[in-house]
């Protein structure tokens, strides 16, 4: 697969930007109204939206958010409303890992009051074979992203929203 490189001081400059200027991409990305076409929604519910980060370090990298802004990644949830989301964090999990070559899925919460303030989660499955040098922080935190064609994310989106969707049923 073909990758690019991320202009990383302007992705920085401008989340700064729209930060102080109130503007939050995660709660147009909620609201099925406000999505941006060139957002690739995987999956929504009634408390979470699953989308794709606009540069893929790893293939099937994937975002999770709360569907309210909240700012604090423990201390704005309830415990049930915590561990409600960690539900959907655990079935995305094994929904990524099931439908990508994952050797070892990095889950984590990244975010900054000073850019992106609205609490997010990041899956990101490893795929077997990756060097231990480029695995960990190096394979999440590199200028290169995956060019990944349309068609395809679209399909895999679609992959990811129909098993989410048939987990939640189950549960």
């Amino acid at each position: 697969m073909r990758t690019r490189t991320i202009d990383s001081e302007a992705y920085a400059a401008k989340l700064q930007t729209d930060n102080a200027a109130g503007r939050c991409f995660i709660c147009e990305l909620t609201d099925e109204a406000t999505t941006p076409e060139h957002e690739i929604v995987a999956y929504r519910d009634e408390h979470c939206v699953v989308f794709f980060p606009p540069w893929p370090r790893l293939y099937g990298y994937c975002l999770l958010s709360p569907l309210r802004h909240v700012t604090g990644v423990v201390s704005d949830f309830s415990e049930d409303e915590y561990l409600m989301l960690q539900r959907r964090v655990h079935r995305l999990g094994r929904v990524l890992s099931g439908l990508t070559a994952t050797e070892r899925l990095y889950v984590y919460s990244f975010g900054s009051m000073q850019g992106v303030a609205h609490v997010h989660w990041h899956l990101a499955p490893l795929p077997p074979g990756v060097p231990f040098h480029e695995q960990q922080f190096a394979a999440v935190d590199k200028p290169e992203y995956l060019e990944i064609p349309q068609p395809e994310l679209h399909d895999l989106a679609r992959r990811i929203g129909a098993a989410m969707a048939a987990l939640n049923e189950d549960a």
